[in-house]
């Protein structure tokens, strides 16, 4: 797309999708372990943990600002911002459409760096929900999802997987069956009496240490494809966790899908070295929170972030959240997503803020 006339346009837009909690079978989501291992699936839910991206016309030159690195750039248009600096994936995505020039692109998570949640895939993917209402095209979420994986793995330089987009772009619950040339995935809307029930069990956690995925899913994988039969073995158990969590999840029996969360817990963290931390451990094993939560882990590839669990009834709530808060963890509400929110119109973005009004809804995934 390198040498178009940049476009020009007077609208604005503001999207915000969900980050996501991991239930099981993460990693199986990367190609070519998917192929590798029979049956493989992962389990995810979209949280009220948001990813959000503003666009809208500004004089001048164009500029791409970072509300969490409290930082900006400016180029001539969209085509004209580094891959090589810390807004190095914004900027590789928006290299994806036609240059768009006289345009101020404002983005926020609202993760912390290092969650594990999905936060960079869901503000890629808020990005290029963005760019497709600034231009006034859709996709399907099959089309968007692969290509803002194939834009993260450019931008990693490592393998990546697909869960994260996936759940960003749908909301609700997922369960993602990988086969060749296509992907199978089933959804439980957020709304549902089975997802609520899952809402309430459920809780989200930070650990304070941030995790660096592609180092940490590197180490799990390389074994796998390199046929080693233990690997590979302890790929195929996560991959039958995953399948027994979401049918416990898709028939309301929340204890045991905690139960399967923890079994994928404890072959994962076997994979390789710097899986789980010290603190982690320590919280799982407690006795208290044994009697009060079905099974826990840490989101994504592990090494650090968010600890997410199911308890094993909503009126333990009170109880956990006080355990993992005077064990240092920093808890937050959970709260599960429907989906994106994308809306179209509104003033220029010079000296506003990130949040606040909403006109004509351009996209639902509802």
């Amino acid at each position: 797309m390198q040498g178009r006339k940049p476009v020009k346009t007077a609208s604005s837009v503001r999207v915000t999708v969900p980050n996501r909690v991991d239930l099981a079978g993460g990693t199986l989501d990367i190609y070519p372990l998917y192929l590798l291992v029979p049956g493989s699936m992962t389990v995810n839910a979209a949280i009220e943990v948001n990813s959000i991206v503003r666009i809208g016309p500004v004089r001048g030159r164009s500029r791409l600002r970072s509300e969490n690195f409290s930082m900006a750039v400016e180029a001539s248009d969209t085509h004209g911002f580094s891959a090589e600096s810390r807004l190095g994936l914004i900027a590789g995505a928006l290299r994806f459409f036609p240059p768009v020039a006289g345009v101020e692109i404002r983005f926020r998570n609202e993760a912390p760096l290092g969650s594990g949640i999905g936060a960079s895939s869901a503000l890629l993917v808020a990005t290029m929900l963005a760019m497709d209402a600034l231009l006034g095209r859709r996709r399907g979420w099959e089309e968007t999802s692969r290509v803002a994986m194939e834009i993260e793995a450019a931008h990693l330089r490592s393998l990546a997987g697909r869960q994260d987009h996936i759940a960003a772009l749908r909301g609700g619950v997922q369960g993602i069956r990988f086969h060749p040339g296509r992907i199978e995935a089933k959804r439980i809307g957020a709304g549902s009496g089975e997802a609520r029930k899952l809402a309430a069990h459920g809780f989200v956690a930070g650990t304070g240490k941030a995790h660096h995925s592609p180092d940490v899913n590197w180490r799990m994988i390389r074994g796998a494809i390199g046929g080693n039969t233990e690997v590979l073995r302890k790929f195929r158990g996560i991959a039958a966790a995953a399948r027994e969590a979401w049918e416990a999840v898709r028939c309301g029996e929340i204890v045991e899908a905690g139960g399967a969360v923890g079994r994928e817990w404890a072959i994962r963290k076997t994979l390789a070295h710097g899986v789980s931390t010290a603190k982690v451990e320590k919280v799982l094993a407690a006795r208290e929170f044994r009697r009060r939560v079905a099974g826990a882990k840490l989101c994504g590839a592990g090494g650090g972030g968010m600890l997410f669990g199911l308890m094993r009834g909503p009126e333990e709530r009170d109880k956990v959240e006080a355990f993992l808060s005077d064990e240092g963890f920093t808890v937050y509400p959970f709260k599960l997503s429907g989906g994106p929110r994308v809306t179209v119109g509104g003033d220029t973005l010079e000296g506003d803020t990130l949040g606040g009004d909403t006109h004509s809804t351009w996209y639902s995934s509802q």
